[in-house]
């Protein structure tokens, strides 16, 4: 066993384990005592020798699922802090997520008896530059002074903001249907240099390059629409990265300050750097500071962020850095270890630890059109057999579309009806305590009121709440509230065991009310509610549109990237039942890799999702009629380790 005796005498006051963990009188017994056992003597080797690494090395720490990768992290940054001598000068640990900040916090905080505080800093990438680069230093390269306050912080400009200040930073000149795009509308890519566009429209890319091929006079319009929003004092969050570079490349007397004010930098969940965050790091090492960087690769899905792990492997390359592992997976047995490296098509380089408690931990249920409830409830069954906990057990999906489809939320017919919408939307607000749940009414209700007042509109996206474009965006949301409050105390409306006929009458009386034709922009406007779904017009509503009965109550359903980071005793990974031209990750043929040069973001969102499990790992296969499973996909689950079922 490795010698643990610095960590014993820096973290614990004292030079071993106590024989009696009750009777210890080390700064570790509240720790230890909660744990039942020794917090030293439980880490493992892997675990001490990445604690008791090299400060002043470039490192980097390859941690495998599971492996106790917060737990090293909170405890080197603790041990690490105590040892530190410097008065002025600190260590900055920083993640990505304020969730992950605060696991952080607690873990550094359990092992230091206290809160981290000055010199170092803990929290997030972002906060950090603000704090101490991007507030003090960027006027700098914008040129923004505040003359009255002095304060010549940046404000930051959220993409989808669309108050009428922003009309003072907008083009001149139209770019079809983007109209005059606003500052905060895009932003120069680093990596590739183009111009990114992030407003409203899903098509606005592929037309803003369009226009940069044909006019080359844009791309002059654009960066100096970006001067002057800089120089005013406002930039995204994607600018102030290109501008923090642009500072420390051009003014090596800040990025030496930087460097020497926090000559060390752990980096939690290196995998989430974007490229433009890697050039910062790689212009302070460059200047003395000293890079740790702690993560796993495989776990990079941020893809739709232009977030690529190659970049990050480039980085570890070229500042030559030590690479240490964690290949010991305390959370999920081995078989699922397994089956979650088979998507990598990688040599398995990690081992699990805990034993195996459920008799056959993988299992792949194949299902036909419409039984994806009956998954779900075979799912709960096999839970309870393998005495597992439900409320430790999640059903992951890749997107949002299936979510709300197993939570019975989605109509069978994917078309809009907008008394259907009203109807949801007022059921959404009435039965949940979800914030998304709320978020989802409010949308519901925005698109309704666009096709019921203002159907013949140009109007927004889901972002503005399909916003009419002759409304301002604030008005358009003091509507939204008005006609909520008025629907959600009218109470006949909150009956849903009547006809879809008679509610959508109760519901017309309601948008007929004096009240809300009152509304300034509503006046003179006709109602225009569109029929009833054809066959729904004498079915009850509650039973046509959302009857949650069949859905799993005791499992929670999460996407991937929320589920990110979680340990579960079971999970539950749902494909789509047929693939889409989107190569999302969202079905299951997508998730093995074909190939250790095919290795892409479907594999890895489906690692992420496999390793959270640690007991029990299922699959919700679709396997329909027309096109049932062929033996050579049979073969690729069974090769994985999968028990093949249906329901």
């Amino acid at each position: 066993m490795i010698d643990r005796t610095p960590l014993f005498e820096v973290l614990c006051g004292r030079n071993s384990e106590s024989e009696n963990i009750r009777q210890c009188n080390g700064n570790l017994q509240r720790k230890c005592m909660r744990s039942d056992f020794c917090c030293i003597n439980h880490l493992s080797n892997q675990q001490v020798r990445c604690i008791l690494s090299d400060l002043v090395a470039d490192i980097y720490l390859n941690a495998c699922p599971g492996s106790g990768k917060t737990e090293v992290v909170g405890a080197k940054s603790a041990y690490e802090v105590k040892r530190w001598t410097s008065p002025n000068t600190g260590i900055a640990i920083l993640t990505f997520t304020n969730s992950a900040e605060d696991e952080l916090r607690d873990r550094v905080a359990s092992y230091l008896g206290s809160q981290i505080g000055y010199p170092h800093f803990l929290g997030t990438f972002t906060s950090w530059i603000h704090g101490y680069i991007a507030n003090p230093f960027l006027q700098i390269v914008t040129g923004y002074y505040n003359k009255e306050t002095l304060d010549n912080s940046i404000r930051i400009i959220d993409s989808d903001c669309s108050s009428d200040f922003l009309h003072s930073f907008e083009t001149k000149y139209m770019y079809e249907r983007l109209q005059h795009i606003k500052a905060n509308e895009f932003y120069k890519d680093m990596k590739s240099g183009k111009f990114i566009y992030c407003g409203l429209f899903r098509d606005g890319q592929n037309i803003l390059d369009g226009l940069l091929r044909t006019d080359l006079w844009r791309e002059k319009e654009l960066i100096e629409l970006k001067l002057k929003f800089w120089s005013a004092g406002f930039a995204t969050y994607e600018d102030v990265e290109v501008l923090t570079y642009q500072l420390l490349y051009e003014h090596q007397d800040v990025a030496k300050y930087v460097a020497k004010r926090f000559p060390i930098i752990l980096i939690d969940e290196c995998q989430d750097l974007s490229f433009s965050q890697l050039q910062i790091i790689k212009e302070l090492h460059s200047h003395g500071a000293k890079i740790h960087v702690i993560g796993d690769l495989n776990q990079s899905i941020y893809e739709f962020r232009n977030i690529i792990p190659g970049d990050t492997e480039n980085f570890i390359r070229e500042l030559s850095m030590s690479e240490s592992k964690l290949t010991e997976n305390y959370r999920s047995c081995d078989a699922i270890v397994n089956a979650s490296m088979s998507l990598l098509c990688k040599p398995k380089d990690s081992e699990g630890k805990p034993l195996q408690t459920v008799k056959n931990p993988l299992v792949a249920i194949m299902y036909q059109k419409g039984e994806d409830q009956q998954v779900l409830k075979i799912f709960e069954e096999l839970i309870i057999e393998s005495h597992l906990d439900l409320q430790k057990s999640r059903v992951i999906v890749r997107g949002i579309s299936l979510k709300q489809k197993l939570l019975g939320r989605k109509l069978a017919d994917k078309s809009i009806n907008t008394v259907e919408d009203f109807a949801r939307s007022i059921y959404l607000h009435n039965s949940t305590n979800q914030v998304e749940d709320y978020q989802l009414s409010v949308q519901l209700l925005g698109r309704a009121l666009q096709r019921t007042f203002f159907v013949d509109s140009t109007h927004s996206n889901i972002t503005q709440l399909f916003k009419p474009v002759e409304i301002e965006s604030n008005e358009w949301r003091r509507l939204l509230i008005k006609v909520q409050n008025q629907l959600l105390a009218t109470e006949s409306l909150s009956n849903f065991d009547v006809t879809w006929a008679q509610w959508k009458a109760l519901l017309q009386e309601s948008l007929n009310d004096t009240f809300i034709s009152d509304i300034r922009c509503l006046k003179g406007k006709t109602i225009k509610l569109g029929n009833i779904r054809q066959g729904n017009r004498d079915r009850i509503a509650v039973n046509t549109f959302i009857d949650k009965g069949n859905a799993i109550s005791q499992c929670s359903i999460e996407t991937i990237h929320s589920c990110k980071g979680m340990s579960l005793d079971a999970v539950l990974f749902m494909s789509i039942y047929k693939k889409n031209n989107e190569d999302n990750g969202s079905y299951w043929a997508d998730w093995f890799a074909t190939g250790s040069n095919n290795i892409g973001e479907c594999n890895r969102l489906a690692y992420v999702a496999f390793s959270r499990a640690k007991q029990l790992l299922v699959l919700g296969i679709p396997n329909p009629h027309s096109s049932p499973l062929d033996e050579s996909q049979r073969t690729v689950l069974t090769n994985a380790g999968f028990e093949i079922i249906s329901v």
